[in-house]
């Protein structure tokens, strides 16, 4: 499949040649739809506001020292996965406790495993996080260590690209400042790759049509329990004339409970628009289920790449 790149920015606003990439894009905004000035940041989905842990508090933290204190946030973090059209980015909203919310996310999306068990870290093992910061007008940094420089040799280009892609969009929806740009540096210093792509400048993301899934469920979340005579769905989404197809099956077995469809706030623009859906569940039987939601294919996959799909493993009781 042929692979959109990003820009890389000479100057800040200004492209000055094209440089990292991937397959299939999603911006979330704060009203949780997605446009390249939008923040990910969305008030329907699990709460994205810090709240203090006191117990995760260290007593020097009170004692006069400059030790910020540690958080609890449910923070966006992307995660690669499989889409129609190759590899794209999902989102998934995560509880991370961090003395700061991007260094955090940035910890989970290298380090950590998400919580449907169809996305994965695009990074090495090698990968680590020095640091991470934003400038506060213009720039978010990026500070990786480990042997990561050359392009990995059991890595194609596309990985390398879309795991680019994953960090810039991941730091992206943390600072909720719009899409800024992402300078990559490798211990501590400005390097003129990592993983073998360039990343002497700053980085913009990729077109969001091609580096994000085109459907994104938020809720319920992988391995939810779901209680109650009702099930409410929501996400993110492009599709065409706005459709959404929500399905809810038998894990084991292919015994369809429910298929229909429900309408996103828009699908006219580049970005994700959110939907919402509630379906009673008052006679389905406990036990395990498929949820999914995908974006319509009038054609049935005689024209393109065909319907995106994203899916969650949960129990009803």
């Amino acid at each position: 499949m042929a692979i959109t790149r990003t820009w890389i920015l000479g100057t800040i606003g200004a492209a000055a040649a094209t440089a990292a990439v991937i397959t299939g894009v999603v911006v979330v905004s704060n009203n949780n739809s997605d446009s390249s000035s939008d923040a990910d940041r969305d008030p329907a989905a699990p709460s994205a506001t810090a709240t203090d842990d006191p117990s995760s508090t260290d007593p020097s933290e009170t004692s006069g020292t400059s030790t910020p204190p540690v958080t609890e946030d449910t923070l966006p973090v992307y995660w690669v996965g499989e889409t129609a059209r190759g590899l794209g980015l999902y989102r998934e909203w995560t509880r991370v406790a961090s003395a700061d919310p991007l260094v955090g996310a940035l910890t989970q999306a290298l380090d950590e495993v998400p919580l449907d068990p169809d996305y994965r870290s695009g990074w090495p093992d090698a990968a680590g996080l020095a640091a991470a910061s934003y400038d506060g007008t213009e720039v978010i940094t990026i500070d990786l260590t480990g042997d990561i420089h050359d392009l990995p040799a059991d890595m194609s280009e596309e990985q390398a690209q879309v795991a680019l892609e994953q960090l810039i969009f991941t730091a992206q929806a943390v600072v909720g400042e719009g899409r800024k740009p992402v300078q990559f540096l490798l211990d501590g210093s400005h390097s003129d790759q990592v993983l073998g792509q360039p990343t002497s400048e700053p980085l913009a993301n990729g077109p969001l049509f091609d580096t994000l899934s085109l459907v994104n469920l938020d809720s319920p979340a992988e391995g939810d329990v779901v209680t109650g005579d009702t099930l409410e769905v929501s996400g993110v989404a492009n599709s065409f004339e706005a459709n959404v197809i929500v399905k809810l099956q038998r894990y084991e077995g292919n015994a369809i409970v429910f298929q229909e469809g429900v309408t996103a706030e828009g699908w006219m623009e580049e970005k994700l628009f959110p939907f919402t859906g509630s379906f009673d569940i008052s006679d389905v039987e406990p036990g395990q289920y498929l949820l999914s939601a995908s974006t319509d294919d009038p054609s049935g996959g005689a024209e393109g790449f065909g319907a995106d799909t994203d899916t969650k493993l949960i129990t009803i009781e």
